[in-house]
């Protein structure tokens, strides 16, 4: 608030310059993150127990490698399409229901795999589950945004990635053990399971922290800015809304498509080339995985403050090198203590990237497009891992996977590159609300002389109460 002018009749006049809001008490703020990442740890397990027999039950209906690449395409052009729409949604309505809708879909699906009966379905399902479940990266970072304070926000953001690797601790392990006993009955089960627990615990312990008051007064500031526009000269447009500087959220996007693309361009040839050229067994892939996910988890819990202490940039510099080294592994051995050890420094670098790369976009994303923008980066996540697998399909039996493997190196470590180059971050202050309409002068003026109208009054009828 800054003071004005004295006026001997109204007193000191103030001008408000932000708009104070009531900050959740940290010892809860801490309590909510912990139980989503338990959730999330929760939903990830059930995943993990069933994503390593993905590629065994396309290969049991007589397809390979072009099947389930296109199964993870019409998850990821699901995902695109969807995963905007619901990062405003999340922002309109919410973060509690896309995130409860999110799991209650993860567990039809996974019911939906274990029963389809041929390819066609199972990337039906796979198309449906990428649609519906395209809002709860965005919600998810959105709450953290809402109650974390800005200078932990990697800190809690990694608390989150950490629930993420947590389920890929186990469930791959658990998943091929079961599967190599068993078959496909327990897994699945214990899958569908779990995934039901997990919308259970999260139905009663995760709260809305993006209250109505706060999305009626987002919705409002939007409007009165679209009518104060023409007089401010400020376009109010999707573009206006992005986060800026545009340069450096084009390339924490670029970031995170280049990311996801690596992966998904060998995620097809990964399990045909694990089982059939190196003669893995389903409980071996799932312990590299184990692997790779207790690294990740490790470094979340320990390192992902990083990026608040040193900077988003050289987080992120450090963490794409690092994390370039499983695709290094692959393509350069076939031993599989060597490949497990790429694997945990990649999962390393994942540990690295992924909260600062969250805190990089909300850092530079206006409070009431959070979760908007956290759309936008689950969309740009999903066209990577859309055009991935569609390149899988085309080049598939004409280049070898060492070819594969040495191409998402190549990207990863040229993002790098970039992001030395290139990315520009403003330096992290406390971000002020564009509020031109509230401390324009002749708003000023106006709340003035209404003051003053209210003085005078007052004086008259004091004047005319003592006449009486």
């Amino acid at each position: 608030m800054n003071s004005l002018q004295n006026h001997a009749h109204m007193g000191k006049v103030m001008q408000a310059t932000r708009v104070a809001t009531a900050v959740m008490e940290p010892r809860r703020a801490r309590i909510i993150i912990i139980l989503l990442a338990l959730c999330t740890a929760l939903q990830m397990t059930s995943f993990g127990m069933i994503f390593p027999l993905f590629a065994r039950k396309i290969g049991d209906f007589g397809d390979g490698v072009a099947v389930l690449a296109t199964s993870v395409m019409a998850y990821s052009l699901a995902g695109v399409i969807a995963a905007p729409f619901m990062g405003s949604l999340a922002d309109r309505f919410g973060r509690r229901p896309l995130i409860l809708g999110s799991f209650a879909v993860y567990t039809a699906a996974f019911t939906g795999y274990y029963l389809a009966a041929t390819s066609l379905v199972f990337i039906v399902i796979r198309g449906l589950a990428g649609a519906l479940t395209a809002g709860l990266g965005p919600a998810t970072m959105g709450l953290v945004a809402d109650i974390a304070p800005e200078d932990e926000r990697g800190r809690w953001i990694g608390i989150i990635g950490g629930g993420t690797s947590a389920g890929f601790i186990i469930g791959p392990v658990v998943g091929g053990l079961l599967y190599d006993k068993w078959g496909y009955g327990p897994p699945f089960m214990a899958s569908i399971g779990m995934a039901l627990i997990t919308f259970l615990i999260a139905f009663f312990i995760i709260p809305e922290t993006h209250t109505r008051e706060e999305r009626r007064r987002d919705i409002l500031h939007q409007k009165r800015a679209a009518r104060l526009a023409p007089e401010t000269g400020t376009a109010v447009s999707f573009w206006s809304s992005l986060p800026h500087p545009l340069l450096a959220f084009g390339i924490l996007l670029f970031i995170n498509l280049s990311m996801i693309f690596a992966w998904f361009f060998i995620d097809p040839q990964l399990p045909f080339y694990v089982f059939d050229e190196l003669g893995w067994s389903t409980a071996q892939l799932g312990a590299a995985i184990s692997f790779y996910g207790w690294a990740a988890l490790i470094g979340s819990l320990t390192l992902s403050q990083s990026s608040d202490r040193w900077g988003r940039k050289p987080i992120l510099i450090i963490g794409l090198i690092l994390h370039s080294a499983q695709y290094v592994g692959l393509m350069l051995t076939n031993v599989y203590w060597v490949i497990i050890a790429a694997f945990i420094i990649a999962g390393l670098g994942e540990a690295l990237v992924n909260p600062a790369l969250s805190a990089a976009y909300l850092d530079i994303t206006p409070e009431e497009h959070r979760s908007r923008a956290m759309g936008i980066k689950g969309a740009v996540g999903s066209l990577g891992s859309l055009l991935a697998p569609a390149l899988v399909v085309v080049i598939v039996g004409t280049v070898p996977p060492q070819t594969v493997f040495l191409i998402s190196a190549a990207l990863i470590l040229a993002t790098a590159l970039l992001v030395f180059i290139a990315l520009r971050l403003p330096g992290r202050i406390e971000a002020a609300r564009d509020l031109t309409w509230e401390v324009s002068q002749e708003r000023v003026m106006a709340a003035q002389s209404a003051l003053h109208r209210v003085t005078v009054s007052a004086a008259t009828a004091r004047k005319l109460k003592s006449a009486t």
